[in-house]
Parts: structure tokens; C-alpha cells; sequence
């Protein structure tokens, strides 16, 4: 391998999108709990974001945030305020 095509290897492997996680549940939002803390992400207006996608059965949810509400207080208590 060539002094040059190292470096480059280096370089793609960085900036590769990295796959998002997905996290498998029964019941949702009843097992969210089962999701771990370090999936969460406290964003600028206070509500929680996920770092990833929910499995429920066969369906697949994207874009899951809570805020001001019973989950969001629940992640506060269980994540703390990150």
C-alpha cells in the first residue's frame, strides 16, 4: 500500500456515516426504560431525543423525542439532566 492510500483509508473510515442504533421493545412507550441512558440526548429546548430507532413489533420509529410530558420526566429522574 502506498504512502498516500493510508492517510486516505485513514480519512474515509472517519468520516463514514456511523449506522444508528435500533433498540427492540414490547410495549411502547411502556418499556422505554429499557432503552439505556447513554441512547438520550438532552436538546437545546429541554426535551429528550433519540440517538437511534425504536423496534416495536415489525414497525420501526424514527425521530422519538419527548418533552413536558410523563416519558420526558421519567427519562429526567432516570438519565438525570445531562
Amino acid at each position: 500500500m502506498s504512502k498516500l492510500m493510508l492517510p486516505t483509508a485513514a480519512l474515509l473510515a472517519m468520516v463514514a456515516p456511523v449506522q444508528a442504533e435500533t433498540y427492540t421493545v414490547e410495549h411502547w412507550p411502556g418499556d422505554i426504560d429499557t432503552i439505556p441512558c447513554s441512547a438520550w440526548e438532552r436538546t437545546a429546548d429541554g426535551a429528550w431525543a433519540l440517538k437511534g430507532y425504536v423496534k416495536v413489533g415489525s414497525s420501526v420509529i424514527e425521530n422519538v423525542g419527548f418533552k413536558g410530558d410523563s416519558t420526558a420526566r421519567l427519562l429526567a429522574k432516570k438519565c438525570g439532566a445531562k
